[in-house]
């Protein structure tokens, strides 16, 4: 059941990913359109960096190790992923997003358990392989 849950989330998630990146790739990356304080490009830099840090926390956990922490608000992770990102360009965002899709996909099924905790927040909560997936889908 766990591998055919995780077969089905990878699934979404690639149809996700290609979907947005289609965007950001088409009419986003031409845009001028502003969500709050952001444009599409500094959209695009936070997606890019909750997609490392899943990568990361999968990687971490199906070797063994902990999971990844955020130690300050999502807010704050969101305006440091956009300073991160300073200088890069759209494209070059893209090909970020790939290789961590490609290294979220091999860590997930790697996995010994996708209900393994592979990400907690400052606040104590935390977030399993499965609800990352799902959340990183929706997100995109």
């Amino acid at each position: 059941m766990a591998a055919g849950q995780i077969e089905n989330l990878i699934a979404e998630l690639e149809q996700s990913i290609n979907t947005g990146l289609a965007y950001f790739q088409g009419p986003g990356g031409q845009s001028h359109v502003q969500i709050g304080t952001w444009h599409p490009r500094e959209v695009l830099c936070v997606l890019r960096w909750w997609h490392q840090t899943t990568a990361e926390g999968m990687e971490a956990v199906a070797s063994g190790g902990s999971p990844y922490r955020i130690y300050a608000s999502v807010d704050e992770m969101n305006a440091r992923a956009v300073g991160r990102s300073a200088g890069k360009t759209i494209e070059q965002l893209v090909e970020l997003v790939r290789d961590y899709q490609a290294r979220i996909v091999k860590a997930a099924r790697a996995l010994s358990d996708p209900n393994a905790t592979v990400m907690v927040f400052g606040d104590g909560t935390s977030r399993s392989a499965l609800q990352r997936l799902e959340t990183v889908a929706t997100h995109w």
